[in-house]
C-alpha cells in the first residue's frame, strides 16, 4: 500500500504544479466505462469505473473528489485506497457544481475529457453555474504528464504482459482444426481472470469474401470452426491488477502457409522489427511509422496511416505512431519519444489486391538505449503442428 500512496502523491503534485503553470483553480476529469475513456479517472483517484460514467473534481492543494452516477448509490462500496470524498448526485452535472463550488476562486478550470467524454448537460450545469468561469480543455496537458510512466506503472505493464502471455500459452496447448473462435476466447478469457487481469478486449481478426467494405476483418470471437488451412489472428488486450494495458496478437495456423499468408505475416513481422528499433527517446512517432511502412512495402504489402500508440490506464493514449491522427485532433503524431513510455505496435497489413491481411502486435516499454519487448513469444506466425510450435518470423 505504501507503495501505492507513493504514486498517488506523485500524480497529485503533478497534476497541482501544472494547474499552477496553467492558472487552474480546479481540473474535473470526465470518464465512463467504455475502455478508452476511463483511465483518467484511475490515474487520479485510483478508482477503477465498472458501470456508467463518474467524474472527479480536483481543487488545487486538495484531496480529489469522486462525483458518480445517484443510480450506483446502492452498489458495493466503492473501493480506492485514494480518495474519501464519494458523491452520488441526482445528476452528476449537479454533483460537478456542488464540489466546484468549495473552491474561494472559480475563474478558470481544466477539463479532462472535454470533447470526447463530458456530456453536454454536465456541460451546460458548469457553464450556468460559473458564468464567468473560462472552461477549457485540459486533454492534451494531461495526455503529456501520463505519457511517461514512473516505475510503479512500469511494473504494471509488466504485469498485464506477463497474464496475457500465460494467456497465449494456453491457446497454443488447445488450439486445433475443428475449434471454434469462441472456444479459443472463453478459455483466454479464464485464464486471464484467475491470474488477476480484468476489462479484456478479444478480437479475431480474418479474411471475409462477403464484405463489401474490406475483405479484412474483425470483430468479436464467433461461431467460426478453424479449419486446417485457416489463420486464426487475434488481438487480446487486459489490464492487470495495478490497471495498466498492454496488448499482444499474433497469427496462428495448422498447415504449412501459403506463399502469401507467410509474406503477409513477414510483412507484419518486419514492419514491428523496424518500428521497434526506431523506438527511442528523441525519436518523432511520424518516423517511427515510416520505418514501419518500409519494412512492411518489401514484402509487398500496404498499411494503414498509422501503425500504434502509447497506452497506460487507457487502451488509447498519446503519442499515436503515424502519419496521421483520426477522430480525435488532441492526440499527435509527432510529440517526441521518451525514456519510460509504453507503446504498442499493431500494423495491419493487405496485399496490394486487398485479398490477404495479416496482423500482429507487440507492446514496449521505452528505455535509454531504445525499446524492450514485453511480451516472451516471438513475433511472428505461429504454426502448430502435432504438438509443436514453429514460428515463422523472417
Amino acid at each position: 500500500m505504501s507503495q501505492s500512496i507513493d504514486e498517488r502523491d506523485r500524480r497529485w503534485a503533478a497534476l497541482d504544479k501544472a494547474m499552477a503553470e496553467h492558472d487552474l483553480d480546479a481540473l474535473v476529469f470526465a470518464a465512463n466505462d467504455y475502455r478508452g475513456h476511463k483511465g483518467s479517472l484511475r490515474y487520479v483517484a485510483d478508482y477503477n469505473l465498472c458501470h456508467k460514467y463518474g467524474n472527479a473534481v480536483l481543487l488545487r492543494d486538495r484531496e480529489p473528489v469522486l462525483v458518480l452516477s445517484g443510480s450506483l448509490v446502492s452498489a458495493r462500496k466503492p473501493v480506492s485506497g485514494w480518495v474519501r470524498d464519494y458523491r452520488f448526485p441526482a445528476t452528476t452535472g449537479a454533483g460537478l457544481v456542488e464540489a466546484l463550488k468549495e473552491s474561494g476562486r472559480l475563474e478558470k478550470v481544466g477539463i479532462i475529457g472535454m470533447g470526447q467524454v463530458l456530456k453536454v448537460n454536465e456541460y451546460l450545469a458548469l457553464t450556468e453555474a460559473f458564468p464567468g468561469c473560462a472552461f477549457v480543455d485540459f486533454t492534451k496537458e494531461f495526455e503529456r504528464i501520463r505519457a511517461v510512466k514512473s516505475g510503479y506503472e512500469l511494473a504494471g505493464a509488466e504485469e498485464s504482459a506477463h497474464i496475457l502471455d500465460q494467456c497465449f500459452h494456453r491457446l497454443l496447448e488447445i488450439v486445433h482444426p475443428g475449434i471454434t473462435e469462441r472456444e479459443i476466447g472463453a478459455e483466454m478469457h479464464r485464464v486471464g481472470h484467475l491470474l488477476g487481469g480484468e476489462d479484456p478486449i478479444f478480437l479475431s481478426m480474418h479474411t471475409d469474401e462477403q464484405n463489401e467494405h474490406s475483405r479484412s476483418t474483425f470483430d468479436s470471437p464467433r461461431d467460426r470452426v478453424l479449419g486446417t488451412h485457416d489463420v486464426h489472428t487475434f488481438s487480446f488486450e487486459m489490464i492487470g491488477p495495478r490497471g495498466y494495458w498492454t496488448e499482444l496478437a499474433r497469427m496462428v495456423t495448422f498447415a504449412r502457409p501459403d506463399e502469401v499468408t507467410a509474406r503477409m505475416a513477414r510483412a507484419v513481422t518486419d514492419g514491428i522489427g523496424n518500428g521497434a528499433r526506431a523506438m527511442a527517446p528523441g525519436a518523432i512517432p511520424s518516423d517511427i511509422q515510416r520505418t514501419v511502412l518500409m519494412g512492411v512495402e518489401q514484402h509487398g504489402a500496404t498499411t494503414s496511416y498509422w501503425s500504434g500508440h502509447s497506452l497506460g490506464l487507457d487502451v488509447i493514449e498519446d503519442p499515436m505512431i503515424g502519419l496521421d491522427v483520426v477522430e480525435d485532433p488532441e492526440q499527435s503524431p509527432d510529440n517526441t519519444i521518451e525514456a519510460g513510455m509504453v507503446l504498442t505496435l499493431h500494423p495491419m497489413v493487405q496485399d496490394v489486391e486487398g485479398r490477404h491481411s495479416g496482423y500482429m502486435s507487440d507492446t514496449f516499454i521505452v528505455e535509454s538505449g531504445g525499446s524492450r519487448k514485453l511480451s516472451e513469444h516471438p513475433t511472428g506466425l505461429h504454426r502448430v503442428s502435432r504438438g509443436g510450435v514453429t514460428v515463422h518470423d523472417h
